[in-house]
């Protein structure tokens, strides 16, 4: 009897051995987890993480499984608070701790991270969560048997915790897997009535399993058992009759194991030469042998023994019975599998041969989306709309049969449609207009119902309410797709051609994606447009901005001896008048004609001193602000103009405790003096305004000099300076530091496009933080 169950037990774990599982399957679900872990969010991370681990933990790398979980999965399911991802990375790290050390130095401390889990699990996880923790807690404990046998109790304990819970959540297939975990359990404790209840449970649950299942083996196993018993019982009532013939049929029945060993190892042989994808199949297979080998030299052992008690002869050959009868399933169960595979091949060549005609075909689309982007980049590269509507006809004919072109715009002040252009035969045509009446043209139709138009033989223009006159005679297919603008249609592309069925879902595709393109240039020159009225718009603002304020300054600096010259005059006039009355009274002395002299010549000494001040002052802002509204090219003396624009700037110097510096050379220049006045006005202004912002006093120096047949202008001050970032940006339009000051940002963009366009020249600037700035200007001299 005890041969039985040590064979019964032997068979068993023969057949529990994992068969689905393989290396191979592991390494691929590890590296696509490694690839998409970094991709996730931090829960999902969590979960993949783990995921991860447990894929380390079954294929036996501990350490990557503790690095995984302890320092990553953990620590991250920690910071975030995700109990359910903290109580499986426990549950992971309990499972490697034991398995990568010593085991029974790590087994309580396994144990302890298990619970934990367990408690955490049971509080936040879901029943799923939970029925999976109680299951790896059930195989750690099967793992560790060879510790002390009352382990089974523990892992039978936790394995039917998970199957309650599988049961009533639905879960078959788990919970089938799990009552034939705990039917093995108890088989490992000689409990043969709970594993047999527990295998015909997961039979049960697993009845639509045609194949082999752990569950059904076992119940076999154990009714050929209680079978056997059955047997046993009956038979010792014929031993001593059936000593000679068990002797002969044991011989007879070794005979046959050894045929069948025979037949299974060249069956074997011939699955591995057939198809490697059952490699992992035939080493269970050869293990099943070398313990059926095992198996065999103890009956051999055994059948020493029949003389000494018939028993245990009649045991070994029950025993030898049951193991033919399992070799024979085997070798079906072989066959089925050769055949399994062999569709699993043919299903395998057929996905192969889709996906090259799907990889083909994304090759195809891949290389047409890659013509259509360069087309694209070269459409909207051009602000000039006849250039866009030349390359959109080239690349339309590179892409379709074209053999006529044509797009109309919808004009919304009349209401009709108007051709922006139009080629025919590699001729192009008058742009005409169509009435907005013509309801029977394809070009109208397609613009106001906003969808496209697809002919590809007279007969289909019926589709869409056309008649033959819609088409023009000798085209046979023609294709309309609507131009929108922000959804809206705006107007209508069309190509023709002589052929009939030129075009289909792909031309379509192209002339959808080209048209895209084409609406997107043509917003772009539009925009380009504005954007160049309105920059030229604001630089004549911010030169006759510029100019008023001129103007104002210098009409308030006028004040000043124009002020001084009307108080001399009134002077003079009212001792003028004195000096009437004491004459024509008669009593006019010496002193009073003397009195009189010096008033008169210290007046007009006051007037004809203050009037030249005033008439200089107008006279240089007569010129500046000539010179800045005048384009004309002139020689001039470069020295004279920058000393009569400082002068016109005197009432904003004044101001401020800022001193000017002039270290000028004669300089004889032919070139535009208005420039220059426009230049130095905004280095000044640039200066008062942000250099000496917060300084009580400054200095601003000028310098120029000539160099072969350039003239060199330096201006600097000692003022604030600028920092890298405003640096990079000095020249850019619409930049500036003083936005709620009123600054437009235009100033230095002025300055750098009068010297490098209209002077021809170059500028460059140094400055850093509390060390002032320095322009350096060179220009030619003619």
């Amino acid at each position: 009897m005890n041969s039985t169950k040590i064979l019964l037990a032997l068979t068993a774990l023969l057949f529990f051995l994992p068969t689905h599982t393989t290396v191979w399957a592991q390494c691929r679900e590890i590296d696509s987890l490694q690839r998409k872990i970094p991709t996730l969010q931090a829960k999902q991370k969590v979960d993949a993480e783990n995921d991860l681990a447990n894929h380390y933990i079954k294929s036996k790398q501990w350490e990557l499984a503790l690095g995984v979980v302890e320092s990553e999965a953990l620590p991250l399911a920690q910071s975030i608070r995700y109990e359910r991802g903290i109580a499986e990375a426990y549950l992971n790290i309990g499972s490697a701790l034991y398995f990568r050390d010593n085991k029974d130095k790590s087994f309580n401390e396994g144990i302890s991270y298990f619970q934990k889990g367990l408690e955490l699990m049971q509080k936040t996880g879901t029943k799923m969560d939970v029925a999976m923790g109680y299951e790896m807690y059930g195989a750690f404990f099967w793992e560790i048997l060879y510790l002390k046998q009352q382990y089974a109790d523990s892992s039978a304990k936790y394995y039917a915790k998970a199957y309650d819970i599988f049961a009533t959540i639905d879960q078959k297939t788990r919970a089938s897997k799990n009552a034939s975990n705990v039917a093995r359990a108890y088989f490992e404790l000689g409990n043969d009535d709970k594993a047999l209840a527990y295998t015909k449970k997961a039979v049960e649950i697993d009845q639509q399993n045609t194949g082999y299942s752990e569950a059904k083996l076992l119940n076999r196993l154990m009714e050929n058992q209680r079978a056997s018993q059955n047997a046993f019982n009956y038979a010792v009532m014929f031993i001593a009759l059936l000593v000679v013939a068990a002797a002969v049929g044991l011989g007879f029945a070794f005979a046959q194991v050894r045929k069948a060993n025979v037949s299974l190892q060249a069956q074997k042989k011939a699955v591995e030469d057939k198809n490697d994808k059952i490699e992992e199949q035939n080493k269970e297979i050869e293990q099943r042998n070398i313990k059926l080998q095992e198996t065999f030299a103890e009956l051999e052992k055994k059948n020493k023994e029949i003389e000494k008690s018939n028993k245990s002869i009649l045991l070994q050959q029950t025993e030898i019975e049951m193991r033919n009868t399992q070799l024979a399933e085997a070798n079906e169960e072989l066959l089925q599998s050769q055949e399994e595979i062999k569709s699993q091949r043919d299903n395998v060549e057929q996905l192969a041969r889709e996906i090259s005609e799907q990889a083909d075909e994304l090759k195809r689309s891949y290389e047409t989306l890659t013509i259509l982007s360069r087309i694209g980049q070269t459409i909207t590269a051009s602000l000039d709309i006849s250039n866009i509507f030349d390359n959109f006809f080239t690349y339309t004919t590179q892409l379709m049969d074209a053999d006529s072109f044509r797009v109309i715009e919808f004009e919304e002040e009349t209401g009709d449609f108007i051709y922006k252009f139009n080629i025919e035969k590699g001729t192009k045509k008058p742009l005409v207009k169509i009435q907005a009446g013509e309801g029977i043209n394809p070009a109208i139709l397609c613009a106001k119902e906003g969808r496209s138009i697809v002919v590809n033989k007279r007969e289909d223009l019926e589709l869409y309410g056309l008649d033959h006159y819609a088409m023009r005679q000798g085209y046979n297919a023609m294709l309309y797709y609507p131009l929108f603008d922000n959804d809206k249609p705006k107007g209508a592309v069309g190509v023709f051609s002589k052929n009939a069925d030129a075009y289909d879902v792909r031309d379509l595709e192209a002339l959808t994606t080209l048209s895209t393109y084409v609406m997107i240039a043509l917003k772009n020159a539009e925009t380009y447009g504005k954007l160049n009225t309105a920059q030229a718009q604001l630089v004549e603002s911010e030169k006759m901005a510029a100019l008023g304020n001129l103007v104002a300054g210098v009409a308030h600096e006028i004040n000043t001896p124009v002020g001084i010259c009307v108080t001399a005059a009134s002077r003079v006039d009212s001792k003028t008048q004195e000096f009437v009355k004491i004459m024509e009274s008669g009593q006019m002395k010496r002193k009073d004609m003397t009195d009189y002299l010096e008033v008169a010549t210290e007046g007009s000494k006051i007037l004809l001193t203050n009037l030249k001040r005033a008439a200089d002052l107008v006279q240089s802002f007569k010129r500046v602000a000539v010179e800045q509204s005048s384009e004309e090219k002139r020689m001039f003396n470069l020295k004279t103009y920058i000393e009569e624009t400082i002068l016109s700037l005197r009432p904003e110097l004044k101001n401020k405790p800022v001193e000017v510096h002039l270290e000028l050379e004669e300089i004889e220049i032919d070139s535009y003096a208005g420039a220059f006045s426009q230049v130095l006005t905004n280095f000044i202004m640039n200066s008062l305004i942000h250099g000496f912002k917060g300084k009580e006093a400054g200095n601003i120096r000028i310098k120029t000099t000539t160099k072969n047949k350039s003239m060199i202008l330096t201006y600097s001050d000692d003022g604030n300076g600028m920092t890298p970032e405003v640096l990079e940006k000095i020249y850019e339009p619409f930049f500036t530091t003083n936005r709620s000051g009123g600054g437009s940002g235009l100033g230095m963009n002025i300055v750098y496009n009068l010297i490098a366009q209209k002077l021809g020249g170059k500028i460059n600037v140094e400055s850093a933080v509390g060390k002032g700035v320095t322009f350096t200007i060179e220009v030619p001299m003619a």
